[in-house]
């Protein structure tokens, strides 16, 4: 589901255009019990490719792809399940060691990353590091999990990390992070 203001970022319009379509019956969209409006992925689409408008969606491989990376199962859960609580559109992995992330992200090529920097399973400097030295790292967005220091969160960020959260994880300002990475990733360019 997009915001309008999310659709606008994506058809390179502003918010009020998008609304207008959504008016004159053009763009499909629900209201929230606030009055908001959504789009389902679905619909803009539709829309994008009825009108013959270049988007983003065709070269992507259909949803936007996390990979999270941390140790702790539990951790790791509670974050896929944040996640999708208002964004069930991801497809969310998790690998629990550097290996199995590795495997999983040459596999999918996710568009986030989150990864834990402080367990005994993962070294997550290390994982930042082959990501962004990778072909396809460059357009990764890596957020670091626990650089309470000052000298950890530099380290990861000089590493290639776009965001680095204390933990205990803060689910919603998580969630925003990875919601902007992707519109930021699949906006057309």
């Amino acid at each position: 589901m997009f915001t309008t203001f999310e659709v606008a970022e994506i058809c390179d319009v502003t918010p009020v255009t998008i609304q207008n379509w959504i008016d004159k019956g053009w763009l499909r969209a629900y209201r929230t019990p606030g009055g908001h409006r959504r789009v389902r992925k679905e619909a803009l689409l539709s829309f994008l490719e009825s009108r013959d408008i270049p988007h983003p969606f065709a070269d992507k491989g259909g949803v936007p792809r996390v990979l999270i990376v941390n140790g702790d199962q539990g951790l790791a859960d509670s974050i896929k399940e944040a996640l999708s609580f208002d964004e069930p559109r991801y497809e969310v992995q998790v690998a629990h060691d550097g290996f199995r992330a590795g495997v999983l992200y040459s596999t999918s090529h996710p568009d986030v990353v989150i990864l834990d920097l402080n367990h005994s399973s993962v070294d997550g400097y290390e994982v930042c590091r082959q990501i962004k030295q990778s072909e396809a790292g460059g357009e990764t967005c890596v957020v670091a999990l626990g650089g309470v220091d000052g000298d950890e969160r530099k380290r990861i960020l000089d590493m290639g990390a776009a965001h680095c959260l204390p933990k205990p994880v803060d689910a919603v300002g998580l969630r925003s992070l990875v919601k902007e990475a992707v519109i930021n990733r699949w906006r057309p360019a």
